[in-house]
């Protein structure tokens, strides 16, 4: 930032990487002890422009900046039409020592409001950063903390977790914890960190591929032993089936590897391995699957059969069409 003044409207899913961007702002801009009267936070419903009016028209406090930070405030979303209306007129006119952060979960970015914060101040998002730059900050971490972690180790937790660097950080902290020698291995981590449910459905059908039933009904099995939805299993199982459908299409095309990737939105190295996957199946095999999960779907939705035994029959049926 290095002391701008103006309007940043913060969005995006990675909370860490959001948080380490306004406390880098508050470090800045708020340099000493008194500065906590330049300082004023509103959330949600707390966030009024008439008051934010008078706070921003009140000089700040012997510094030469003074933050403002809003949470949630709605105006970016329909239904506040009048007080959206207000706010914009409001960041059109800051004077220069208003630092106004604006924290929003999501946006309808044909808003008008959205528009003018575009065009007239900035807006920043706040992605995922990618597995390379998570495992780098890990490794930095293990060296602090004193852990001995191999990096293909790291690549593999990350790859198994959401794709959110806070939750990663708090499986890294039960890590650290279990491990008495001070080394983290792989066999740590799957006794010990919560996986993605897309992660482990995405393994389920590895395993169904590979035609490795008993391996992949015990991964279905832990599923629902730890309290996982089957309906929310059979979706992510549905979706796999017709992704793995257009990586095929995609790869009869010529495409490559790197441009199923950016078709998909797939990481590369779960392209590849979903290329080994599809090889194991026809069009019209894939064609059937993806049939079979919109019956599964529809029994469920009829009651014909308890939930939990429909997607084994589907899992069943997708290990004998290999």
């Amino acid at each position: 930032m290095s002391k701008r003044s103006g309007c940043f409207l913060l969005l995006g899913q990675d909370h860490w990487s959001k948080s380490q961007y306004i406390q880098k702002v508050k470090q800045e801009v708020l340099t000493s002890a008194q500065d906590i009267m330049n300082y004023y936070e509103a959330q949600e419903k707390d966030v009024q422009v008439d008051k934010l009016k008078d706070v921003i028209e009140t000089l700040p406090f012997f510094a030469e900046y003074k933050l403002v930070y809003l949470k949630d405030t709605g105006y970016f979303k329909p239904g506040r039409k009048e007080e959206s209306e207000k706010f914009e007129a409001l960041i059109n006119d800051l004077p220069e020592y208003i630092v106004l952060l604006v924290d929003e979960r999501e946006a309808d970015k044909r808003s008008k409001l959205y528009k003018t914060m575009k065009s007239n101040h900035e807006v920043i998002e706040f992605d995922y950063p990618g597995e390379d730059v998570v495992v780098k900050m890990l490794q930095d971490k293990s060296k602090e903390d004193q852990i001995i972690v191999e990096q293909s180790t790291l690549y593999y937790l990350v790859r198994n977790m959401p794709e959110d660097v806070e939750y990663i950080l708090g499986e890294w902290q039960k890590l650290i914890s279990y491990v008495e020698d001070g080394k983290i291995t792989r066999q740590a981590i799957d006794n010990v960190c919560v996986f993605s449910l897309e992660t482990r459905v995405f393994e389920l059908v590895k395993k169904i591929a590979a035609g490795k039933s008993d391996e992949a009904l015990q991964i279905y099995s832990r599923m629902l032993q730890s309290k996982e939805s089957p309906i929310g299993i059979l979706v992510l199982i549905a979706r796999q089936f017709r992704v793995m459908y257009q990586v095929k299409y995609l790869k009869a095309k010529g495409q490559d590897m790197k441009q199923i990737a950016a078709q998909t939105k797939m990481p590369y190295f779960a392209v590849k391995e979903m290329l080994d996957q599809v090889s194991q199946y026809s069009f019209s095999g894939l064609e059937t699957l993806i049939e079979a999960s919109l019956e599964t779907d529809r029994m469920l939705k009829t009651g014909k059969m308890e939930a939990g035994q429909c997607v084994e029959l589907l899992i069943m049926r997708a290990l004998t069409q290999r």
